[in-house]
């Protein structure tokens, strides 16, 4: 348990605070009698928060943080008889430094992230529950000002944004009851996966579209019927070695004899170019070297040279025209050459399959339709079937997972509303008063309130009462409840309260609690909450921090100087 809290920014009238020291049962921080606000009771208990690893310290108290500046908080733990000493600075707040016993960081040793010292805190608590969290487990029952935890409807919440799933899974770990819920949700999760990508396959990847309902697949039968009469038809008016072929043998032999078409006419085409190209390369005229020294005999007053040019450029392209054909001529010949290795090659391929006797290619082609669609029918309505077997047992899982997660649900809701109305009857002196109702609906909706009285002080006696019982059955070590909750009760169930707390010592476990003004209730009461007072502050110099920075000096300088 916590046995210290120090810090060198607590002041005593002037002087540095020794440190505070804490035991079993009631832990008592006390403001005087006239009710004096801001002087450091809520402070402290966030410090609490931040000695038990919340941050709201630091991210929430900003007066403090603006006003103290820069400050550690040191602290020390007892289990079985063991002090751990420990350090954490407001500034680099996400780790938690292990100390001697003059809090200085052990040598050796790396700064603890919040998450190993949250483990350790699990370890030594004895919460080592499959899952759990040390945070998970504390931080809601730590209820104070400023804090998420205030909201008497939401007694599980402990921050403002966290989902109701999230609440309820850790508070079913906080009893150990997650695990098999887990186990279930993990198995209707995977089944439900299953169907899904049974059911996404038949729709997409070409794979055959189960049938949609029972009476698609009905009329699929009947069509299947239909297909097997004729193709049995076909076979015995054309050649019964069709009856040897499967479905997916006559598609192939249909599509290939398709390819095998398709090539030759290619080929053909091919050679018709062919034979062009190859007319058009013997036919051409040759070029004939033109002699125009003779033309200048009877025109000597004639410039040749143009015609000479012009001669000399049709030669030339001749050149490139031959050159070209010669290229196409080659490019012709080599696709007709592999058009016919094609054609060969298909021709064993079909041979390959199956030897059947000669069909012709509309027979052919008709009995592939039909085997094709068969099977297609045949499959989906196949399907059809391993989809409604997948939808059967995904059902059932989620049946399973839904009763598990109710039962587990039920018996935490059973065994916190009994120890609320046992704390009830012992804080309330009356059977017949309604106790606070916690309602575990689903997995992410639960409903708690204080049925028919919806005043403010019920409300929190509620959240009270709720956090005494949860401490009562689930390993919660400590609670911790600001004044703010206590104000409002009657006194006499005040009175009742504080013994409850008290009594928590025999249990080893530990309530950490502010207030003031004791003078109205009854010697008992003050007595009991005097003893077991940790911490009692007032204004003038008793303040948490030494002095109160929301007033100004005489002199009108702030209360900082």
């Amino acid at each position: 348990m916590l046995v210290e809290v120090q810090c060198d920014k607590f002041i005593e009238n002037g002087k540095v605070r020794k440190p505070i020291r804490f035991h079993a049962g009631l832990n008592a921080v006390l403001g005087d009698d006239n009710g004096s606000n801001s002087i450091g009771k809520s402070t402290f208990l966030m410090i609490l928060d931040f000695v038990f690893g919340g941050s709201d310290y630091v991210k929430k108290c900003a007066d403090v943080q603006e006003n103290v500046k820069e400050h550690t908080i040191n602290f020390c733990y007892q289990f079985n008889n063991e002090l751990f000493y420990f350090s954490r600075s407001t500034t680099e707040y996400n780790q938690v430094l292990k100390c001697d016993a003059n809090y200085h960081q052990l040598p050796d040793t790396k700064p603890m992230t919040l998450s190993e010292y949250g483990e350790f805190l699990c370890e030594k608590y004895g919460l080592s529950v499959e899952g759990l969290t040390w945070r998970g487990a504390v931080a809601r029952f730590i209820r104070v000002y400023k804090r998420d935890t205030l909201d008497e409807e939401r007694p599980l919440r402990s921050a403002k944004d966290e989902k109701a799933a999230d609440v309820i899974k850790k508070y079913m770990q906080l009893f150990d009851k997650y695990s098999p819920v887990e186990a279930q949700i993990k198995q209707a999760a995977a089944a439900e996966d299953e169907k899904e990508a049974f059911r996404k396959t038949t729709q997409q990847y070409n794979h055959v579209r189960a049938a949609k309902t029972k009476k698609k697949k009905e009329a699929n039968a009947k069509r299947i019927s239909e297909l097997e009469k004729r193709e049995k038809e076909l076979a015995e008016n054309s050649n019964k070695g069709l009856l040897d072929l499967d479905s997916m043998q006559a598609q192939q032999i249909s599509a290939l004899t398709d390819q095998l078409i398709n090539y030759r006419r290619q080929r053909a085409q091919v050679q018709t170019q062919l034979n062009s190209i190859r007319r058009d390369m013997t036919g051409q005229k040759k070029g004939f070297k033109r002699t125009f020294s003779e033309l200048s005999r009877f025109f000597p007053n004639e410039d040749f040279r143009t015609l000479e040019e012009i001669e000399h450029f049709h030669q030339k392209l001749a050149k490139v025209l031959a050159d070209e054909f010669a290229e196409t001529e080659k490019d012709l010949a080599t696709a007709y050459v592999l058009l016919g290795n094609e054609i060969v090659k298909i021709k064993d391929q079909i041979t390959a399959i199956k030897n059947i006797p000669n069909v012709t290619q509309a027979i052919l082609k008709e009995f592939a339709e039909i085997t094709t669609e068969l099977h297609n029918l045949q499959e989906a309505n196949s399907n059809f079937d391993e989809l409604e077997k997948l939808k059967i047992i995904a059902a059932d899982y989620a049946a399973t997972r839904d009763a598990v997660i109710a039962d587990q649900l039920r018996s935490i809701e059973i065994t916190v509303n009994r120890a609320m109305r046992e704390i009830s009857n012992e804080i309330l002196k009356d059977i017949t008063h309604m106790p606070p109702d916690l309602k575990l609906e689903k997995l992410n909706k639960y409903v708690f309130k204080t049925p028919n009285d919806g005043g403010t002080g019920a409300q929190y006696r509620g959240l009270i009462t709720f956090d005494l019982a949860n401490m009562e059955v689930a390993p919660v070590p400590f609670v911790v409840h600001d004044s703010v909750l206590l104000k409002n009760i009657e006194k006499a169930v005040f009175a009742a309260i504080v013994k409850v707390y008290e009594a928590e010592k025999a249990h080893g476990r530990q309530v950490f609690m502010s207030y003031d003004t004791l003078d109205s209730y009854d010697e008992e009461t003050q007595r009991i909450v005097k003893k077991n007072a940790v911490l009692e502050l007032s204004p003038g110099g008793n303040e948490l921090f030494g002095w109160a920075w929301n007033k100004e000096k005489k002199d009108g300088s702030d209360g900082n100087k």
